[in-house]
Formats: structure tokens, C-alpha cells, sequence
């Protein structure tokens, strides 16, 4: 498989040659919104700087963020992407990049044999071709499992031990929360409640509201 694919851009009349390789990508996702640490031009400097190897000094700001942003709509977030966001906005989301960036290694090792932490693989492996192969796991990787579970709903027609296991996976593989209030989500409550006894239910509700996490 070839796995490199060079890429390049026009800007200003002038090409540059991208690398948009998963993990310099990944990595972007985490500084580009880092709004506590960096400002804006500092977040525009470090995107050119992982992405494009000629240098960009000599544009302006406001240049440097046209660049940027013709380098995520070309390769990372395209227009297929953004339909695809559309059909899917109402979903609750089944992973996180960061979080489960173990997973995702495991589950490339068992079905491709491709070992995401060999710097060959990891510095030629375009995020095109890298979401192809996240997009072509299968059932049998503890990946998709974990994914399932996050996903799977919990309905009335399921027996008591369905819903329990379900609600245990829930809670055990579920994504840190964004929330910044500390309060339980219904899943992560059902969780916690489905081993107990109705008393021991009360109980438990009762020293989570006192504590402010429903």
C-alpha cells in the first residue's frame, strides 16, 4: 500500500508542498483550540509550521489564516466531510481521536498489521488515507466494540441483564465528559443505580443530588 500521498497548493501564486499526516493533524485538533495557552497567531504559526515545508514569514495574518484555512478545506475537512457531519449532527458522538487514540492502535495492529507508532507509518500516513482505514474496521476490533456500546441504545424490550451490561459498558468506556457543571448524565446514572436494590437506589440518589451531580 502506498501509503504517502504529496499534496500540494496553490496560494498567492505560489505552490507549497502539505503534509497532512494523521498524526500532525491530530495533533492540530489539539492546538488549534487551545484559546487558554496560545492566541490566534500563535495557533496560525504552528498549523504552516507542521503542514507546509516552504516558509511562510513573509504573509501577513490575515494571509496566513486564509492559507490555513484553504489547507483544512482542501485536506482535512472537505466538502464530502461537512455533508457527511450534516447527516450525522444529530448523532451522539462514538469516539474522540485523543481518547481513544489506544484503541485505535490496537485495532490497526490486529486488522491491517500496521503499527501506528513506526515513524515511517506515522509520517507518511495521510489523514485522508488514515480515516479510510479507521472507516473500514470491522465488528471484530474491540475498537468498534467499544464504539457500539457508546452508541447502543437501551430500550424497555431488552432483559434486565441487556440493559445492565449495556449501561455498565456505558459507564466504564465512556468519553470524558465536556460538561462543566459535574452533573451525571442519564446513562452514567443508570449505571450506577442498576446493581442496587430499590432502597439502596433512594440512598444513592439522594447522596448524588446532595453532592450536586443530578
Amino acid at each position: 500500500m502506498n501509503l504517502l500521498t504529496p499534496s500540494k497548493i496553490n496560494y498567492k501564486n505560489r505552490t507549497y508542498h502539505v503534509s497532512t499526516s494523521f498524526l500532525l493533524v491530530i495533533e492540530y485538533f489539539k492546538y488549534i483550540n487551545d484559546s487558554d495557552h496560545l492566541s490566534v497567531e500563535e495557533r496560525l504559526n504552528l498549523a504552516l509550521f507542521s503542514f507546509v515545508k516552504e516558509s511562510t514569514k513573509d504573509l501577513k495574518f490575515q494571509e496566513k489564516a486564509e492559507l490555513v484555512d484553504k489547507i483544512y478545506s482542501s485536506f482535512i475537512f472537505t466538502q464530502k466531510d461537512k455533508q457527511r457531519a450534516d447527516l450525522l449532527k444529530h448523532q451522539k458522538k462514538s469516539f474522540d481521536f485523543e481518547q481513544d487514540m489506544g484503541l485505535i492502535y490496537s485495532a490497526f495492529r490486529q486488522q491491517y498489521d500496521i503499527d501506528l507508532s513506526d515513524p515511517e507509518i506515522f509520517q507518511k500516513l495521510s489523514w485522508k488515507k488514515f480515516n479510510y482505514l479507521l472507516d473500514g474496521l470491522t465488528d471484530e476490533t474491540f475498537f468498534r466494540k467499544v464504539t457500539s456500546y457508546r452508541q447502543a441504545k437501551v430500550t424497555d424490550d431488552m432483559s434486565d441483564e441487556t440493559k445492565q451490561f449495556l449501561n455498565q459498558m456505558k459507564l466504564l468506556y465512556a468519553l470524558d465528559s465536556t460538561s462543566k457543571d459535574g452533573k451525571m448524565s442519564k446513562e452514567e446514572l443508570a449505571a450506577v443505580l442498576a446493581p442496587l436494590d430499590m432502597n439502596h437506589k433512594m440512598l444513592k440518589r439522594k447522596e448524588l443530588r446532595d453532592a450536586g451531580r443530578i
